[in-house]
């Protein structure tokens, strides 16, 4: 009998995830951030002591005494290229760092000895010490714009959805088009984007129901996709992310425009799928993959960005308006955390944001620092050096 093939979701992109895991996970998750905002004053006194440290440690002994967890110190089992290069300057500065294998398997949790101590963390280093405040609230997209309007900085109107009713509303109320995306989670998964009409906002609102209970409804900003990575409150990254386009030339249809490109591509690039998404994303342009596309005329291809779908990537720190590093300073204030990822959509990051229409979208609290690693063009950034100087400064 032959094995059925594994069906793939292409609105979840290159990080498939079980639909109803990922909704009952996200279900679960509300409530308790809801418990923890009850006890937040409490929870988080304890959380910036060494208390939470210690009772992380007492627990993770028993786990090892018990046989549930052992270490590995094989870089190869790394779960993501966000943790291999925490791990890689680990080795460079001589910090003996090991993943924890859960029955055997390894998960994206690490454990270092840094200053004569054993610290256990989730893919990033970050201090105990440091704020923590803003990791109660910077993963919601809804909490995190109104906090950002009420500071005065730049992002998108935003409202948030937990019914197609509740969506029409924010249809009702947002210039269009707009865009529709889980509440929380990254790596614009189940998101739809230029939505103009009901119907493509109930197409949207049932998609993201796949994953969430809860999702956001934001006015859509043109321009590319940047990350700002914030260390410490200083801007250390800038990195843009285009999706795929073509160009038409009057003659071809867009499905051959986009063969002609995948032939042309860097090797850095992988080739562009004519998925369900990418034929939705089209005909909300008023387009179809067998249209032959105007001369001159340049249409993204998806929502999503980077050379994983086929776009391109590009890193910018040195080019960026200087008015950006105090913005982002600002920013790194207002969330309260030591490490952040934000995303923002604006034209030109080298001109003066004032004399643009432009918004930071969303907040990373666990940022992927590997994007400024392997930019397709501009020089490298190596966050996790910022990240591990941060233990420069522990307090005696």
């Amino acid at each position: 009998m032959r094995k059925e093939a594994k069906k793939i979701c292409s609105s979840c992109g290159t990080s498939q995830v079980n639909h109803r895991l990922m909704f009952f996970l996200r279900l679960m998750d509300e409530i308790m951030s809801k418990i923890v905002n009850i006890y937040s004053p409490l929870f988080f006194i304890f959380k910036n002591t060494k208390l939470v440290d210690y009772i992380e440690k007492f627990l993770l002994n028993v786990l090892y005494i018990l046989g549930f967890i052992r270490y590995s110190d094989d870089l190869e089992k790394v779960i993501n290229g966000r943790s291999r290069l925490v791990w890689e300057e680990a080795r460079r500065r001589n910090i003996e760092m090991k993943q924890l294998l859960f029955f055997g398997k390894p998960i994206d949790f690490y454990r270092a000895k840094i200053n004569g101590k054993n610290v256990f963390f989730q893919s990033l280093p970050i201090p105990y010490w440091l704020p923590h405040k803003g990791y109660r609230w910077i993963d919601d997209k809804f909490i995190f714009a109104k906090n950002f309007q009420k500071a005065n900085i730049p992002s998108p109107k935003t409202e948030r959805i937990v019914s197609f009713r509740s969506a029409l509303r924010a249809f009702g109320k947002l210039s269009k088009p707009i865009i529709i995306k889980p509440e929380a989670g990254s790596l614009g998964r189940h998101t739809t984007t230029n939505i103009n009409t009901k119907e493509e906002l109930e197409k949207a609102y049932r998609l993201a129901r796949q994953i969430t209970f809860s999702m956001v409804a934001q006015e859509h900003l043109f321009g590319s996709v940047y990350r700002a990575t914030v260390v410490n409150n200083v801007l250390v990254g800038f990195f843009r992310a285009d999706p795929p386009f073509v160009i038409g030339d009057g003659v071809k249809m867009i499905k051959d425009l986009i063969l002609e490109k995948n032939k042309n591509r860097n090797e850095k690039v992988s080739e562009i799928v004519i998925s369900d998404e990418l034929v939705n994303f089209i005909k909300r342009q008023g387009y179809t993959v067998d249209d032959i596309l105007e001369k001159d005329k340049k249409i993204n291809l998806l929502a999503k960005t980077g050379r994983f779908y086929g776009g391109y990537t590009k890193e910018m720190l040195p080019e960026v308006h200087p008015k950006f590093h105090l913005i982002f300073k600002n920013a790194g204030e207002l969330v309260s955390v030591p490490v952040a990822g934000f995303d923002l959509i604006i034209e030109d990051p080298t001109k003066d944001p004032d004399t643009q229409r432009w918004g930071i979208i969303e907040c990373n609290s666990l940022p992927f620092i590997d994007l400024h690693a392997f930019p397709l063009e501009g020089e490298p950034v190596n966050i996790a050096k910022y990240i591990w100087d941060l233990w420069q400064f522990e307090p005696k």
